[in-house]
């Protein structure tokens, strides 16, 4: 009787032993840590400005629109300098374009007078031709002129006229299409002065010019990189700014268990400090690699322990704070239903 008793206890005791076990793997598979994370805009311009007055303080909650900074931007010599060096520049070259066309003017000129001139000899030594032709006729009393004697010669005096209007005519709308060019400051240098001498005026005009920068959106200060009457570079970072509640939890889950999750997976994200405070999640990202968990996620934390990032997108409308850290549970197929529908939607719909 003593050891059937015993038998059933060992039983029993083995029988617990796995349920535990069980449940702790279990929970293991189910459960990891991450901490919530608020968008974070750094917030900076595209040329330099000088720090007025600072406006704000970092943790500070904002709404839209409300002034964060007063700003200058100031055009430096430098720049302004610069322009009157590359007006210089694009003045010489326009001059150098100016005595080019000159030159060339001159050189159509020079080649007209030579070509004009040449057809000119060529017409008056036929025109000789035929006049010592028509002088050999006169002395001869008996023997009358035939005109088709003196068609060749006529035709080609006719052809050769006709040649010279027509290269003089080609001659004089070239030249004068270049002098209208240059009259008109049709020169692919006048274009670019002009532009610069504008930009030029328009920043002496508005050398210093006041800016006011305010909150993109309802938000909260983060850090602010600058103080007052500090010149900061061209985008450079001003302020970050970070959304009033967070949209997405970073965890880490231990490299043995990292097939268990995938995307689209749902989680319940659970405060460490107030389980009342949760909301759904679902799977937006996940590692490419096997990194070191940090101290902060690890379930013992004096143990090192290595596993893949996992993003979860959580919806806006959460209590959890910036930097917060949370437990993820993950949500089993029949605890889904239980869910609102409206939730996984929503979340699912951002992705």
């Amino acid at each position: 009787m003593r050891s059937i008793n015993l038998f059933y206890v060992a039983i029993v005791a083995v029988g617990l032993s796995l349920w535990a076990f069980n449940r702790y793997y279990n929970q293991e598979v189910a459960l990891f840590y991450g901490f919530a994370e608020t968008k974070e805009t750094e917030i900076n311009f595209n040329y330099p400005v000088a720090v007025a007055s600072i406006l704000v303080h970092p943790g500070q909650t904002v709404k839209a629109g409300t002034p964060l900074l007063q700003l200058q931007r100031i055009k430096s010599k430098e720049t302004m300098e610069d322009q009157g060096f590359k007006m210089a520049e694009l003045r010489a070259e326009e001059q150098s374009w100016l005595a080019e066309q000159e030159n060339r003017i001159s050189l159509l000129e020079q080649e007209q007078i030579l070509e004009l001139e040449s057809i000119k000899d060529e017409i008056q030594k036929l025109e000789e031709q035929k006049q010592f032709q028509n002088s050999l006729y006169e002395d001869l009393q008996s023997v009358r002129p035939n005109q088709t004697d003196y068609q060749p010669v006529t035709t080609r005096i006719n052809t050769l006229k006709k040649e010279h209007s027509l290269l003089s005519a080609g001659y004089a709308e070239e030249i004068n299409g270049i002098k209208e060019k240059i009259r008109l400051g049709k020169n692919p240098y006048r274009i670019a002065i002009d532009r610069l001498e504008a930009e030029r005026d328009f920043d002496r005009a508005n050398q210093v010019v006041d800016i006011e920068l305010t909150a993109p959106q309802d938000g909260l200060i983060g850090n602010i990189h600058c103080k007052e009457a500090e010149h900061i570079p061209a985008y450079n970072t001003l302020v970050t700014f970070y959304e009033p509640n967070p949209t997405l939890v970073k965890g880490y889950v231990h490299e043995d268990l990292i097939l268990e999750v995938a995307l689209q997976d749902t989680f319940i994200v659970r405060s460490t400090k107030d389980e009342g405070i949760s909301c759904y999640g679902v799977v937006s990202g996940l590692g490419s690699r096997i990194v070191e968990i940090p101290e902060r996620m690890r379930k013992v934390p004096e143990m090192k322990t290595y596993g893949r990032e996992v993003l979860v997108s959580i919806t806006p409308d959460n209590r959890f704070l910036q930097k917060e850290k949370v437990v993820l549970e993950f949500l089993h197929p029949l605890e889904k239903r239980t869910a609102s529908r409206s939730e996984l939607v929503e979340l699912k719909g951002t992705e």
